[in-house]
């Protein structure tokens, strides 16, 4: 059985409430002297004492504890850098903070604002956010301290928010397949994504480049396709099919070069491909994948640190935090065997 403090306190022979103010920092009332509180830890140690975290959580009203809620969590795995990153950023201000971090990946698709603010978690770090009706009431009505990444500004409830600047990303993507000669080009996204905030944002920003430069692509024309783009057999032998295709996330986008190998289509010569997110996986890739770069590692870090920042001084102020992308170009993007016309 563990030892408690009422153990710790009659072996001292001291109070419980003395054993208290010693070892948890409790009872301003209680007075110690320094011998008393020498003794205490001493005989402390001896029997082996730990103190109930449960129990003090319960009485702090405070876990310690940080839910990260993603409705579509995938597998952390040699496939995909982006989660990778983003628990590492997330982790890093848990620690040092000394905070745990508990993964939801359900609760934004069946919590109620209940179960939100159930005791659970001091805040919530919300990622990829898709604003369904349940979840736009729930985060609106939460009572805890909540933070959002990739979330634009201007989508959903009124909360701190840390995204990319997809807008500038998205330009420099089709800018770079413009200039190696691309006419036809797309947006392919995943079933899941393109319901996002980001997925729509994302969408009107390829939209809004292409226009830039006297190109279009229809509504009807952009692609939405099973994470393993299953659809590619059919894709590649439409006819006046794009020529090069940007897709929502480099993860998406690998799935993507290897449907394309098996199929025997030579990426970049039969088709261009661009990622999102630019890990350092994307140099793995075959062929290594151009990707449009964001920080997710610093947002998450950032996204956390102010999380825990909001928790503390038990306020949150809205504000929004843009980060710039870059695009790193590598081997799935060239000049289309066929040149286009204007």
């Amino acid at each position: 059985m563990a030892t408690t403090i009422r153990d710790v306190a009659e072996a001292a022979g001291v109070s419980a409430m003395a054993v208290s103010k010693v070892l948890h920092g409790t009872g301003s009332t209680v007075r110690v002297s320094a011998q008393t509180a020498a003794n205490i830890r001493r005989v402390a140690a001896d029997l082996r004492y730990q103190p109930n975290r449960l129990a003090r959580s319960f009485r702090q009203q405070k876990t310690n504890t940080i839910g990260l809620v993603f409705s579509h969590f995938g597998r952390i795995g040699e496939a995909d850098g982006y989660f990778a990153a983003l628990l590492n950023g997330a982790m890093t201000a848990t620690f040092q903070s000394e905070y745990s971090l508990t993964i939801c990946p359900k609760l934004a698709m069946s919590s109620t604002n209940g179960q939100l603010n159930d005791g659970r978690f001091d805040g919530l770090l919300w990622c990829k956010p898709d604003y369904t009706r349940e979840s736009a009431e729930s985060i609106g009505l939460s009572k805890m301290p909540i933070v959002m990444m990739h979330a634009p500004a201007g989508e959903g409830p009124e909360v701190p928010r840390f995204c990319c600047d997809n807008e500038q990303g998205l330009r420099l993507a089709v800018t770079h397949l413009v200039e190696l000669g691309h006419r036809k080009i797309t947006f392919l996204s995943d079933h899941f994504n393109h319901t996002t905030a980001e997925g729509r944002v994302r969408t009107a920003a390829f939209m809004s480049a292409m226009a830039e430069h006297g190109l279009t692509c229809r509504e009807d024309e952009l692609l939405y396709w099973s994470q393993e783009c299953d659809e590619m057999a059919e894709f590649v032998s439409a006819p006046d099919r794009p020529t090069a295709m940007i897709m929502f996330s480099e993860l998406h986008a690998v799935y993507a070069l290897r449907k394309a190998e098996q199929l025997g289509i030579s990426v970049p010569g039969d088709l261009s491909v661009i990622g999102y997110d630019s890990t350092a996986f994307c140099e793995t890739t075959r062929p290594r994948l151009t990707a449009i770069s964001q920080p997710i590692e610093q947002m998450a870090y950032d996204a956390t640190t102010k999380l825990i920042a909001y928790i503390e001084a038990e306020k949150t102020e809205s504000h929004f935090f843009i980060y710039p992308c870059g695009l790193d170009i590598r081997e799935s993007t060239g000049h289309p065997i066929h040149r286009e016309s204007k």
